[in-house]
Parts: C-alpha cells; sequence; structure tokens
C-alpha cells in the first residue's frame, strides 16, 4: 500500500517520508499509523507555536522605547528561536516568518539606538546581523531545520542515510554545518553505506551521486591554500 504524505509536513512526517521504502535506512518499515501519528503531532506543535507566538507578538509589541537592554536582548532570542521554529513547521507560514523578521527588524533598531556611536559595539552588531541573514536563509531549506532542531527526529544513525536521499544543495548546505574531521567521517560513512546496498536500485544510484557531491565538497572547502 502507498501511503499518504502531506504536502507540506512539519518535520516528524518529513523524516517518515524520508525513509519510506528507502533502503538507506535500518530500523522497522514506515507503515500508515507512523504518518498519522507523525501528522497528529505535527499539527500539535503548530498550535502550541501559534499560542506562543501571539504572546510574543504581544510582547515584542509592547516593549518600552527605554526598555533595559537585557529585556530587548531576552526578546530578540525569543523571536529568533521562533523564527527556527517556524521554519520548520507543517503547513505554510510564509506570512508568520514575514511578520517576525519585522519585529526583528524593530527589536534591532532599539538596539543599535541604544549602542550609539560606539564602533566596537557596532561591530559586533553588524556581524550579529550579517550571521542571522545568513542562517536564516539557511532555513529556507527542510533539511537545515530539521537537522538544526533541539528536538530533532533525524537521530544519530539517521545521519548518513538522510543527507544521501536529500537533494544536491541540500548536502551541500547541510556540510556546512559540520567541522572538517566530522565531513570527512561522513564521508566514509556513507561510502560503506552506499557500497553495501544494492545497486541496481534508483535511490541508491541517487545516494552515490549525493556521495560524490559530499566528497567533492569536503576536497573543495577544506583545500590548503597555495
Amino acid at each position: 500500500m502507498t501511503l499518504k504524505f502531506s504536502n507540506q509536513p512539519g518535520s516528524r512526517e518529513r523524516h517518515l517520508k524520508r525513509k519510506y521504502q528507502n533502503p538507506l535506512f535500518s530500523g522497522s518499515e514506515v507503515v500508515a499509523e507512523d504518518v498519522l501519528l507523525a501528522q497528529k503531532q505535527d499539527a500539535e506543535e503548530v498550535e502550541s507555536f501559534m499560542e506562543a507566538f501571539r504572546a510574543l507578538v504581544e510582547q515584542a509589541a509592547g516593549l518600552d522605547a527605554n526598555a533595559e537592554a537585557d529585556v530587548v536582548l531576552k526578546i530578540k532570542e525569543q523571536l529568533d528561536k521562533a523564527y527556527e521554529q517556524c521554519a520548520g513547521l507543517a503547513g505554510d507560514h510564509v506570512e508568520i516568518r514575514g511578520m517576525l523578521e519585522q519585529l526583528i527588524k524593530a527589536v534591532m533598531q532599539s538596539m543599535w539606538k541604544a549602542i550609539g556611536p560606539d564602533p566596537e559595539a557596532r561591530s559586533k552588531l553588524e556581524m550579529e546581523e550579517s550571521a542571522r541573514q545568513a542562517h536564516f536563509a539557511l532555513l529556507q531549506e527542510p533539511l537545515i531545520v530539521d537537522l538544526l532542531s533541539p528536538d530533532s527526529c533525524i537521530i544519530e544513525q539517521d545521519l548518513v542515510p538522510a543527507l544521501l536521499s536529500e537533494s544536491a544543495g541540500a548536502v551541500r548546505l547541510a556540510m556546512q554545518l559540520f567541522e572538517p574531521e566530522q565531513q570527512a567521517q561522513l564521508c566514509s560513512m556513507a561510502k560503506q553505506l552506499v557500497d553495501g546496498a544494492d545497486q541496481s536500485l534508483d535511490i541508491v544510484a541517487q545516494a552515490g551521486l549525493r556521495l560524490a557531491e559530499m566528497g567533492a565538497y569536503l576536497e573543495t572547502a577544506n583545500k590548503m591554500p597555495d
């Protein structure tokens, strides 16, 4: 029986979709009950997030212009975390992510005013904003969201199969999350998994391409300058 997955699944259902009829993953077969449970849990996460989001919006909107720095910083951190969580939710939440970006921008403006002309403080804030923009760009890729989630469904034994089952772009982005030694280890483990799989399967052939891309990334990213 072919299972029916959501068009815009949450993190739990996404990972089941990766594992479904995928020989690269070890463990029990994905069945309809697993999908239904994942959909239920993902829906509950959306409901919980929306409740917390509404409270956070009220808190950010009511922020006093002369609020203490630690209060402003705490709200900014909550907004950043809310954006990260929102990026992985089931359904379409582009509008909410846009609202969070606007709230973060407003809070950052308060921080810019608070630091004044201090060059060191301004330099740190500029680096922070650049890092946030790069981080939010990474979160456009579901695999990255799932890997970075504090409650990630991608357990250690599923990491390599997950990488080998994703798109080339997702794999290149994911490799950035690891240190050179970890990248090398992932490539080694991926080679063992691909070599030991049934080479006649299309999904294994695709995994072979992902393995080659992982190796190319490792070689290019860590090449010593002349």
